[in-house]
Order: C-alpha cells, then sequence, then structure tokens
C-alpha cells in the first residue's frame, strides 16, 4: 500500500509533514526538552539523554534516517563523528564501532570509549545506511565504506577476544562479538538489510543469514502473542542474563522485532530464492496479525511482557517507542482484508495522535517514532 495512512483519511504530504515535524524537533528542536542531535566543531552527534552518553544504535540510526530524508550534510557529519569518536581504528576491536561513548566531562576534555565493545545493531545500521546513502547523494565511497564494515562483520579473523559478529556456522547474528556471548537478541535479525547486504555485496553468506534469521524468529516469536524476549538462545528460548534483568522479557530490545518483519515484508529486493522470500512473507504477515490481535485485545498495555502476554513484573506503561513500532507492524497486513483494516486503523491513528516525546527518556522513543514514520511513508 503506498499510504496507509489514507486509512485513516491523511494524505501523502500530511503524512510527510507529519514525519518532518517529528524529526524537526528531535534533531534541531529545544536543547533542553526536545532535542537529542547536538553539534561539536561542525559535527552532529546523538545523545541518549537518559544515560547521558553516546550510542552506536542512535548514531547509526540518525544516519539512516537522514539518508531516507535526504539529509546529505546531517548523514555526512553524523558519519564523520561516527568514524572519529565511536569506530576503533586499531587493535582487537577494528574496525568495529564502540557501542557506548561518553560526553566531555570535568575527568575527559573530549569524547571518550567509555566500552569499546561493538553492538551488532549498531553495525547493521551503519551498513544499510551507507548502502542507501550511496545511491541516494550518488557517492561511491560510501558502499565501498559499508562493504569493508560487512566483510568484518561477516568474517572477521579472530583477534583476541574479538571475533565476527555472526556465527558462521549458524549464519546467525551474536549478541556480541565478544567471546563468551554466545546467545542472541531477536531485535538484530535485521531480516531486510541481510537482503540488501546480499544484492551489494554478491556475498552468498547473506542469504544464509537471511533464511536463518526467519527460521530462528519462527521459534523466537510465541506463536499466539507474537511476542519475543530481548534476548534468547538460538534456539529462540529467552535468555536471562545477570547484567540485565529484563532480559527474557519482551521488553525495550524486542519491540523493534516486528518493525524488521514489517520492512523485510514491504521490500522488493529480489534476493535470497523467491520461494524463500514468499514463505518469509507468509510468516510475517501471519505472526504480525498474531501481534497486534494481542494489543488489541489488551485493557491495559504495558511496555513489558512475558512472551506468553502476562504483564512483566513491575511493568512500565506504554511508551511512545512501543506505540511506534505497533504501527510499523500495520505494514504486514493484507488492508483489502476488513478485519486488517481495521486493526490497521487503530493503531495507525493511535501513532498519529502521539505527539513528539520530550523530556528525559526521549532518545530512545524519539530515534524508534522516526524509523516507523521512515517505513511508513517509504513509498512516497
Amino acid at each position: 500500500m503506498k499510504n496507509p495512512f489514507q486509512l485513516i483519511g491523511k494524505s501523502e504530504a500530511e503524512a510527510l509533514e507529519k514525519f518532518r515535524s517529528h524529526f524537526q524537533k528531535l534533531f534541531f528542536g529545544d536543547a533542553e526538552k526536545e532535542c537529542v542531535c547536538f553539534s561539536t566543531n561542525s559535527l552532529r552527534y546523538i545523545v541518549d539523554i537518559g544515560h547521558q552518553d553516546i550510542r552506536s544504535e542512535g548514531m547509526s540510526y540518525g544516519m539512516y534516517i537522514a539518508a531516507k530524508l535526504g539529509e546529505e550534510n546531517l548523514f555526512e557529519s553524523l558519519w564523520q563523528f561516527s568514524k572519529n569518536y565511536l569506530q576503533n581504528s586499531s587493535g582487537n576491536y577494528a574496525p568495529y564501532f564502540a557501542w557506548q561513548v561518553g560526553l566531555p566531562n570535568s575527568k575527559h576534555s573530549d569524547f571518550y570509549k567509555m566500552d569499546p565493545g561493538a553492538a551488532p545493531d549498531g553495525e547493521e545500521y551503519f551498513a544499510a545506511a551507507l548502502l542507501l546513502a550511496a545511491k541516494k547523494f550518488q557517492k561511491p565511497a560510501y558502499k565501498k565504506e559499508a562493504c569493508e564494515l560487512l566483510q568484518a562483520m561477516a568474517h572477521k579473523i579472530p583477534a583476541g577476544n574479538v571475533r565476527a559478529m555472526f556465527d558462521e556456522s549458524r549464519a546467525a547474528v551474536r549478541f556480541s562479538p565478544m567471546t563468551g556471548n554466545d546467545f542472541t537478541d531477536p531485535s538484530y535479525h535485521t531480516l531486510f538489510f541481510y537482503r540488501l547486504f546480499a544484492e551489494e555485496t554478491g556475498d552468498k553468506f547473506w542469504e544464509a543469514v537471511y533464511a536463518e534469521s526467519i527460521h530462528f524468529l519462527k521459534h523466537a516469536m510465541h506463536p499466539e502473542t507474537g511476542l519475543a524476549a530481548d534476548y534468547t538462545e538460538f534456539n529462540g528460548e529467552p535468555k536471562a542474563t545477570n547484567f540485565n534483568p529484563m532480559s527474557h522479557y519482551f521488553s525495550g530490545d524486542s519491540w523493534r522485532v516486528v518493525l524488521n518483519l514489517a520492512l523485510d515484508f514491504s521490500s522488493e529486493i529480489s534476493k535470497p530464492a523467491e520461494n524463500i522470500c514468499q514463505n518469509a512473507k507468509d510468516f510475517e504477515q501471519k505472526i504480525c496479525r498474531k501481534y497486534l490481535q494481542f494489543f488489541r485485545s489488551q485493557k491495559t498495555v504495558f511496555a513489558d511482557y512475558q512472551i506468553d502476554g502476562t504483564p512483566a513484573p513491575n511493568a512500565r506503561e506504554l511508551t511512545t517507542g512501543l506505540m511506534a513500532m505497533n504501527a510499523a507492524a500495520t505494514c504486514a497486513l493484507d488492508i483489502n482484508n476488513s478485519d486488517d483494516a481495521e486493526l490497521a486503523r487503530y493503531f495507525l491513528q493511535k501513532l498519529w495522535e502521539t505527539p513528539t516525546p520530550t523530556g528525559t527518556w526521549r532518545y530512545y522513543d524519539g530515534m524508534l517514532l522516526l524509523l516507523a514514520y521512515c517505513l511508513l511513508t517509504s513509498k512516497f
């Protein structure tokens, strides 16, 4: 469907205006209440306001959003900052990006790597954003940089305790390339990106990753609720960890799983084989429908659940980020089906009425809001 928002009576122009309004506030709005994007020495960077740090996740999301909106100067500025301050240029961690960078403070006169270790979702979004920008802005250098990063992500020769981001025997993304992190995060399985990587690099490995990720998600997502845990074993079983008490629940990370499904469902890239893609689309539509039916059935919607749909202990109230992901999931529905159309209409109206997040936790909610609009307006 070219314009999902027509289901709630909104034109393409109105949808783009809404997208741009959210973007303007989050990237160029009031520094104290709205903005998450700041500048230093003509470079731009995105801050997790609540934690007062910079993350590879946010920087790569920012680049992806900038590429989608055609914001070339912003894209280049974010990319240069990422290379200058996040990327490990030497040592065992090279060429990966530090997942967490600190702001200048009384002990540090400049930005500094709080943890040089990498989180694969950051690299996945960096690579996808570079490939999109290479075409959007007619800059082949971006594709070259993306392909170099993808080579390391898939095939890095182990250096110390740092390996490839993907388990080659399983063709599956790891939680982290550091030794000992032999489990995964369902939201890191960025299906459409693997098809994009396969097309742009010619590396068949990415087709295998795509097929394995579909197989994995069929086990990781609950068959009735569609919920997945933040972290899981490679067989899809929720994984409890001692450093994240929410890791075995549907929580902040796993909100993004349906975005990945809906984005892949909406894509038109031919790789891998057609039968694999069609089987994937059948699964994506079925599980997104189950997922949205679950949320539609809830009298009180929480942000954290056990994957069977029971609210998690100390579950938070519904957040803007989860609301945005739920709206994005409607892109996998069949709007020619009256029940699907009504389901989509409900979540799209909720998104339309949601204001730009402000305050302490505006970073993650805001980034997910913009990623949802990237998908929902991608056809025009």
